[in-house]
Formats: C-alpha cells, sequence, structure tokens
C-alpha cells in the first residue's frame, strides 16, 4: 500500500468532490448516540458533575452542601460549560451539554477516521460497532458516549488530536491532547502517553523528537491549567491523610473502577479476548500506516493496563502494601484501554472487510454482514432498555426504591423548603441536588476530590449510613434512632430528614421518632418517601 512519506502531513484537508455524504453520515452519527443514551435525564453523573458546575459559578446554590464546597477538580469543564446551568434548568443544561458533546465527537471521530479511510459510511459502521464494544466489552465500567461531563469534550479534543497524528500533523496532535488533558486529566494525560507509545513503536511513520518539540510544550503547557489546580488541591493535607483518602477512595469506594481483581471474571475475559482480536486484527493492518498508528495508541492503552495489573498483584499478594497500591491505582490505569481496545478493534474489523472486498468478495460481505448484524443486536437491547426505562439512568443505578414518587417528594421540597436547608437524605439515590435544589449531609456517588474532604465525606457516611449497625435491617434512615438524629443534627446542621419509607416498610423497620411528618402534610396518608422535620436544637 502507498503510504503518503512521513516527514509530509499528507493532503487531508482536500474536499472530496460532494459533502452531502459527510452531512448525512454526522447527522445519523448523532443520531446514533442519541438512540444509545435515551431519552431520560439524569445520566448517571449528570448530577455530580452539573451540581458541582453550578455550585462553581453560584456558590450561594445550596451553599451548605459539603461535597458542592470541596475541591473543584474539572475546572476547565466548571468554567467552560458551568455558567449554563445558572440560566437554564438542569435538564435543559443536560440536553445542551450532550448535543454538543455528540457533535464534538462526532465531528472528530469522522474526521479520525477519514485520515485511515475517506470512503463515506465507514466512519458510521466503525463508531456503531465501536459503541456497542465499548458497552458490552468494557473491563473496568469507562464509557463513551452518555451523560454530559468533563471527559465527553476530553475524547473529542483526543480524537481530533489523533486524527492530526494520522496526518503526519504531531504538533498540532500534542497541542490538542494538551487540551483534552486540561478538561480531564487522566483521559488526555493518558492518551498522550499512549500516543507517545504509538510514536515509538511507528519508526516508519514518525517524526524526530526535535521536530515535536513546539508541539509538546506548548501541549504541556496547556495542560498544566488541569493539572495545576488539581495538584493544588491536596496543598493541606498530610502525607497519611492523603494515603488513606486514596485507600477509601480506590478500595471503598471505586473497586469496581481500580481494582482489577475485584472485577468479575467475565468483565476479563471478555476484554482479555477484545486485545488479543486487536492484536490479531492490527497484525493484519501492519503494512497500513495509519491503521498503524492507530493500533500502536490502543496497544499503548494496553501496556497501561498491564501496569496496573502489576501494581495491583505485586502490592495485594506478594508486597502487601494497600496504601501504596491505592496512591497509584488511582491514577485509573485501565480508563483509556476501555474505551480504546474496542473502538480501534472496531476500525481494524471494517477496514479488513473492506480490504478483501476485490479478492475474497464473499468473505467481505459476510464480514460486513456479521458485523452489522451484531451492531443491529447490540444497538436493539441497549436501545430497548433505555426506552422503555421508567425512571433516568442516576435513578435505576442508585436503585431508588420508586422514581416517580422521588421526584414528587423532591420537588416539594424544592418548593417548600429554605434555599440554604440541608437535609439527611436516603443512601439509595444520587439526585437529590438535581431534583429538590437542596444541600445534603452526604450521598454514595458524590465523592470529594480533595484528600481532606474525602476523608471528611468517609467519616459522614460512616456516622449516617453504618452508624449502629446492629439496627441495620434496613438501608431506610428510619433504622436510625432518634437520639442519633438529634446528635447528627447538631453535628451537620441538617433541618429535615428524608425516609425511604417503601424500603422501611419492605423490610418490616418502624419510625420510632416523634419529629413532626411536613410531608405528605395529611397524617393519614401514605407515601413512599416522607419528610421529617428536626426541631432546633436547645
Amino acid at each position: 500500500m502507498t503510504q503518503p512519506e512521513p516527514a509530509q502531513p499528507h493532503d487531508a484537508e482536500t474536499t472530496p468532490a460532494s459533502t452531502s455524504p459527510r452531512w448525512i453520515e454526522l447527522g445519523l452519527i448523532v443520531l446514533l448516540f442519541f438512540l444509545f443514551v435515551g431519552p431520560l435525564t439524569p445520566d448517571v453523573n449528570e448530577p455530580h458533575y452539573l451540581s458541582k458546575a453550578r455550585h462553581y459559578w453560584n456558590p450561594a446554590w445550596c451553599p451548605n452542601d459539603h461535597f458542592l464546597n470541596s475541591g473543584d477538580a474539572h475546572g476547565v469543564f466548571y468554567w467552560t460549560f458551568g455558567w449554563l446551568t445558572t440560566l437554564v434548568s438542569f435538564p435543559v443544561a443536560a440536553w445542551i451539554g450532550r448535543v454538543l458533546c455528540w457533535f464534538t465527537i462526532a465531528i472528530s471521530w469522522q474526521r479520525m477516521v477519514s485520515k485511515i479511510d475517506d470512503r463515506p459510511k465507514i466512519g458510521l459502521l466503525a463508531i456503531a460497532a465501536g459503541l456497542i464494544g465499548v458497552n458490552y466489552l468494557h473491563m473496568a465500567g469507562e464509557w463513551l458516549i452518555g451523560g454530559v461531563e468533563a471527559k465527553c469534550f476530553a475524547y473529542a479534543l483526543a480524537f481530533w488530536g489523533i486524527g492530526d497524528a494520522l496526518s503526519v500533523r504531531w504538533n498540532r496532535a500534542w497541542i490538542l491532547l494538551g487540551l483534552a488533558s486540561a478538561f480531564h486529566v487522566l483521559v488526555g494525560g493518558w492518551l498522550v502517553v499512549c500516543l507517545m507509545f504509538a510514536w515509538l513503536v511507528c519508526p516508519k511513520q514518525r517524526p524526530t523528537l526535535v521536530s515535536m518539540l513546539p508541539g509538546l510544550l506548548v501541549g504541556g503547557a496547556i495542560s498544566l491549567i488541569g493539572v495545576v489546580p488539581l495538584l493544588l488541591l491536596n496543598r493541606e493535607a498530610t502525607p497519611d491523610d492523603s494515603a488513606w483518602a486514596s485507600y477509601y477512595y480506590v478500595y471503598q469506594r471505586l473497586s469496581h473502577h481500580l481494582v482489577i481483581h475485584s472485577f468479575a471474571w467475565q468483565f476479563k475475559v471478555r476484554f482479555a479476548l477484545a486485545v488479543l482480536a486487536l492484536a490479531w486484527t492490527g497484525w493484519k493492518l501492519r503494512d497500513h500506516d495509519q491503521a498503524r498508528i492507530l493500533n500502536g495508541i490502543a496497544l499503548g492503552s494496553v501496556v497501561l493496563v498491564l501496569i496496573g495489573l502489576f501494581i495491583d498483584q505485586f502490592f495485594s499478594f506478594v508486597w502487601v502494601d494497600w496504601l501504596t497500591a491505592a496512591k497509584l491505582l488511582r491514577l485509573y490505569w485501565y480508563r483509556v484501554a476501555d474505551v480504546m481496545v474496542p473502538v480501534t478493534l472496531a476500525i481494524n474489523v471494517v477496514l479488513l472487510c473492506l480490504r478483501y472486498q476485490s479478492t475474497y468478495p464473499a468473505v467481505s460481505k459476510l464480514g460486513i454482514a456479521g458485523l452489522s448484524l451484531v451492531v443491529a443486536v447490540g444497538m436493539i437491547v441497549r436501545v430497548a432498555d433505555r426506552w422503555t426505562a421508567e425512571a433516568g439512568p442516576a435513578d435505576i443505578a442508585s436503585q431508588v426504591t420508586d422514581p416517580q414518587q422521588w421526584i414528587q417528594t423532591c420537588r416539594w421540597i424544592r418548593e417548600n423548603t429554605p434555599s440554604d436547608a440541608i437535609f439527611l437524605t436516603p443512601r439509595l439515590q444520587s439526585s437529590f441536588k438535581w431534583y429538590a435544589e437542596r444541600g445534603e449531609v452526604v450521598t454514595t456517588k458524590d465523592v470529594p476530590q480533595d484528600d481532606v474532604n474525602l476523608l471528611e465525606w468517609w467519616n459522614r457516611r460512616g456516622q449516617v449510613h453504618w452508624g449502629d449497625t446492629r439496627r441495620d435491617e434496613t438501608l431506610s434512615m428510619a433504622r436510625l434512632p432518634q437520639e442519633d438524629i438529634l446528635r447528627l443534627a447538631k453535628e451537620y446542621g441538617f433541618r429535615y430528614v428524608v425516609v425511604d419509607r417503601a424500603l422501611a416498610r419492605r423490610d418490616g423497620v418502624d419510625i420510632t421518632w416523634n419529629f413532626p411528618r411536613v410531608y405528605p402534610a395529611d397524617p393519614n396518608q401514605s407515601a413512599s418517601y416522607e419528610v421529617y422535620e428536626i426541631p432546633p436544637a436547645n
């Protein structure tokens, strides 16, 4: 295969004879994203990100919420997008952000794939297969298309940068990856490492290191916009604080993302099979310059997985040191591979099917048909799951027992309680601030990113969620005795308690408090959620 000389950027910006197929393909990709995500809000991480974004611009909103007052780890995202949350409701802001993310990812993806093969529809089939691959082949729970958050913009910038590397415009690639790192340090930073790995293993395609220095320096400087504030978050934490904060973060809260020996074996097996398939298809395309670079990036992400695996196994089973392991595993070694392995594999399969179109037409058609069938089945299952759901993904993921009653309760709270009030809220929820727009003592989902506040979050969870385990017959707050409620109210300043009564009734636990119930107002009315007001301390 004849490829452009590596020293010269190839003419990737040439306008095709007709741009209509490109625009149609772009629209279909965005439509695919819409179908994949579904019609409901909030998505799993949207309450976390958008409530933090609103508070960033308006500290008077939920002024006493502990999580919202903790350190800001994604300042660039809050600064560039967060202001919108002060002008419109959370659902509207989420939809504007989703559409913006989907279009930017679609454009950068389409551009990246066109550097490899500019035939129409390749980008659409590859991203469809890639989405299904990420959804069903991930190992550590990473995703590419979903709700709006910082990493969505980071992936859009990263795909654009990878496209520049494929066009032998390495300086622009490093600058764009620097921008991606500013939005999301781990996504952008790890992809910088992966692209550098690809540069190392692709000697035919790489420029000299000296020629890339301008891009590396500018990109590195831009990335500091995101890196420096993140490093400064823990300037007040002692080394011991940081070590224990990392332990709680890695092993107690996010082990399903960070501790590989705790992953389900099925997840590890399917990811390993995907890596083997990537290796085989990548080898078959080793003479394709652009595909070789992309496969080098994906291989770099697999190397990161192997480093994470070594850290996990060595410090867990050879030289047992959980605190050291936690500090290292907090870097999300598996995050990028969960995306880059499936999407690169998808591109490889499409390219191989098209490569043998003339020599083995029957095999090529069979391959395309098989891939299309897999994508269709995967999309049908995903769309059916998302479009028949009775609640937003955030409420489903946090196992809210009665989503419609939960929303109704939160709306009553928003309309009938002081805006600066603090609430003790149910364990099984992550969307209280989204619906009620009130502060809360603690929630499992909202983990602070700075170590001092992370330790405080851990202490709050211990007192609120795990206090007095002898009475832990239910996950409902109904289990807490009145004296504990009064003690916690005095310590954390909350005025109201929201009780998941449906859960308490299911578990046969009665409320023994004599606090006034303010919702529902009718004492004879039964409800899935009840709100109690705590009298002021004497």
